[in-house]
């Protein structure tokens, strides 16, 4: 099973991004065996669909981009929303270098936690948790 990272779930799903062939290409040949996305990155999708930053004019509403994230996870391979079956392990968490791993590491445990490989486009999960993660170029 894989667990998409929102780097590579976004891209997915918005067709002006610049890497949206590379990660659509990806899921579609994957989706067979399992995918989903972790709670945090349904909403971060949400946040960032909605984004003018990220947008530029074609700004979602909340409705169109919650049901952007909804129709990407239906169909007749359906991803799934997953939750973390136990809280942060603080062990883990000792490893961050930097604020900016911290959601890094949290999505590893849930990816494990469900038997899932993390999927990414970020290079420094790929390079500290390489038996954890796989790269979508």
């Amino acid at each position: 099973m894989y667990l998409l990272d929102n780097d590579v779930f976004l891209a997915a799903i918005y067709a002006g991004h610049e890497f949206h062939r590379p990660a659509r290409k990806w899921l579609d040949g994957r989706k067979g065996h399992g995918w989903g996305i972790a709670a945090e990155t349904w909403l971060a999708a949400v946040r960032l669909l909605m984004n003018p930053a990220v947008m530029g004019s074609g700004v979602l509403s909340a409705r169109d981009a919650i049901l952007a994230v909804k129709t990407e996870l239906a169909g007749p391979q359906p991803g799934m929303v997953v939750l973390p079956r136990n809280p942060p392990e603080a062990s883990r968490f000792l490893q961050a270098e930097g604020h900016r791993q911290v959601m890094d590491l949290w999505l590893v445990q849930i990816a494990h936690e469900h038997n899932a490989k993390l999927v990414t486009r970020d290079r420094g999960s790929l390079f500290n948790w390489p038996d954890d993660t796989v790269a979508v170029r």
